[in-house]
């Protein structure tokens, strides 16, 4: 009963499991060291957004010189497995 009660819970979660909308305006935020801290964190989360465009956009490229070089495609990473 525990297996299945726990694959009940994954199916949910991943059923409602999406990205958060939230806007953040940092302008509504009194001036001081919560606002300059709203503004960092902005800062931090377009890098990481911005970092991962990059990671993806070098995949892409490696892929694509893979394929032009041997003429096939990439092969895909096999799944990690827990013992």
């Amino acid at each position: 009963m525990t297996r299945w009660s726990a694959s009940v819970v994954a199916l949910l979660l991943v059923s409602f499991a999406g990205p958060a909308n939230a806007q953040v305006n940092c302008e509504a935020i009194p001036r001081g060291p919560a606002r300059t801290d709203c503004y960092l964190g902005l800062s931090r989360f377009y890098q990481g957004q911005s970092d991962l465009a990059a990671a993806k956009a070098l995949q892409q490229s490696d892929d694509a010189w893979y394929r032009a070089i041997t003429g096939m495609d990439p092969p895909k990473p096999k799944p990690r497995r827990r013992r």
